[in-house]
């Protein structure tokens, strides 16, 4: 009777993105290590450089150089990233998605060298950077929500550290030790134009560094935002929400104070009718009893309303009857199936009337809601005994129960009495409230009441 729960399916379809994203940038990295087109312009203009003695050159073959190693390890370390928060999410377990980078990423560059691929990366200080700065990425955006805000954070430090291999003054510890960094530094050398290298690598990477630093600020400061934003959306719906329980408080004051007012012109009206009954005119005496029956009927249900706890024992075909007139100017009162043998129809149950019968209008309009876009609504009452104890459900073939509903919320996830107002009724009389799937594709919303004790006679005046 509720409607589909909607926040377990963005989490399936963010946790099986990232699986996707990740796989398919593995895939990419793979075949880019067979494709040697852009390498043939780093020999280009490296020739050039010689030839012209140009450091523009020189500066050019090592910005390409610097580009296919950064598209390369984007597409290896992004992939490993998000396989690694898909995972994760997956299985519930952080400390997954932190070790699956740490020892794909390596196996990964291991694996390029035992195959012989055409390229061969270098796993010098740059890979360990990166390798460190998954690692720092995935701790200092751990309250960022979106994933791809956390890949987008990984970028600019990933691209950063490829500078790092082609500064000269880094070769002596463990930076750019490639076949292409090396041939690079080397011709660099020659003219003795290394410096210009140290110059516009170092400059390269702090600019893009601190970039990534101020990145990943903005992304958690804008998280921060979004969450504190959701916090002010969430407490405005709670005093609403409260707000609108005060006014219904309000409501239910002034309609129990009315229907105390009722209850001195009522008696009087019980009185007189019962002298009329006694006077002897068998037409004023006939008459005087329909009235009668009619007024104590009706001071049995302002009972009812001004004290929770008035009960009084009535059949379940009476109670039954009872919440079907109360739904029957609904357009979809005619879908509402009863099934009931006899012996649960003459079962005699405590109960109060009044709140009872809406216990069962309530799950009816549930029901109804739920089942609205069926095409073919259905809705189903039956009812069994069992010992001393009778067992009623409502099922409909609405969207169901994903997961079990919030008991301070309606069936359909609005606000309102809804299946709290349900719970307590039936807590009130004795009984149990529990959920299930229905045989009709639907949610089944099952209540089980004591039965009223031996002797006790049902009374058939609603």
């Amino acid at each position: 009777m509720t409607g589909p729960v909607k926040d377990q399916q963005p989490v399936n379809g963010k946790r099986s993105t990232q699986l996707g994203w990740g796989l398919l940038l593995l895939s990419m990295w793979v075949l880019s290590q067979f494709y040697e087109r852009p390498i043939y312009h780093v020999f280009r203009f490296l020739e050039l450089s010689v030839l012209y003695d140009d450091s523009g050159y020189l500066l050019a073959a090592t910005s390409v150089l610097v580009i296919v190693n950064a598209a390369r390890a984007l597409l290896l370390y992004e992939g490993w990233f998000l396989l690694g928060n898909g995972i994760a999410e997956a299985s519930g377990q952080k400390m997954v998605g932190r070790v699956i980078p740490l020892v794909g990423i390596p196996v990964c560059y291991q694996a390029v060298a035992i195959f012989d691929f055409p390229s061969i990366p270098h796993f010098g200080m740059p890979a360990v950077f990166g390798l460190a700065s998954v690692l720092i990425v995935q701790y200092l955006t751990r309250s960022v929500t979106r994933w791809i805000n956390r890949a987008i954070a990984l970028v600019p430090l990933l691209i950063s550290f490829q500078w790092l291999d082609v500064i000269p003054a880094l070769t002596g510890y463990g930076f750019g030790w490639g076949e292409l960094s090396m041939t690079i530094k080397r011709i660099a050398e020659l003219p003795d134009k290394g410096l210009v290298l140290d110059l516009v690598g170092t400059v390269f990477f702090l600019f893009l560094f601190l970039g990534a630093l101020l990145t990943i600020e903005l992304l958690v400061s804008y998280e921060r935002q979004l969450e504190q934003f959701r916090r002010f959306r969430r407490q405005e719906k709670e005093i609403s929400a409260l707000r609108e329980q005060q006014l219904e408080s309000r409501a239910v004051r002034e309609i129990q104070n009315l229907v105390h007012d009722l209850k001195r012109p009522l008696t009087t009206v019980i009185g007189l009718s019962d002298v009329i009954a006694e006077s002897g005119d068998e037409v004023c005496g006939k008459h005087a009893s329909v009235i009668l029956s009619a007024s104590r009927s009706m001071d049995h249900m302002i009972s009812e309303i001004l004290d929770a706890g008035s009960t009084r024992p009535v059949t379940l075909r009476s109670i039954v009857d009872y919440a079907l007139s109360q739904v029957s100017p609904m357009e979809w009162s005619r879908s509402i199936e009863v099934q009931m043998d006899q012996g649960s129809k003459d079962a005699i149950i405590l109960v109060n009337v009044v709140r009872f019968s809406r216990v069962l209008a309530n799950l009816f309009d549930n029901a109804a809601r739920a089942s609205a876009d069926s095409g073919n609504r259905k809705i189903r009452l039956t009812a069994s005994l069992h010992e001393s104890r009778v067992e009623i459900s409502v099922d409909d073939n609405g969207t169901g129960f994903r997961k079990r509903p919030k008991a301070h919320r309606s069936g359909w996830d609005s606000t309102g009495l809804g299946l709290v107002f349900v719970k307590e009724v039936v807590r009130d009389h004795g009984g149990s409230l529990s959920f299930r799937e229905s045989s009709l594709g639907g949610a089944s919303v099952r209540i089980t009441l004591p039965l009223a004790g031996p002797g006790t006679s049902g009374s058939e005046e609603e």
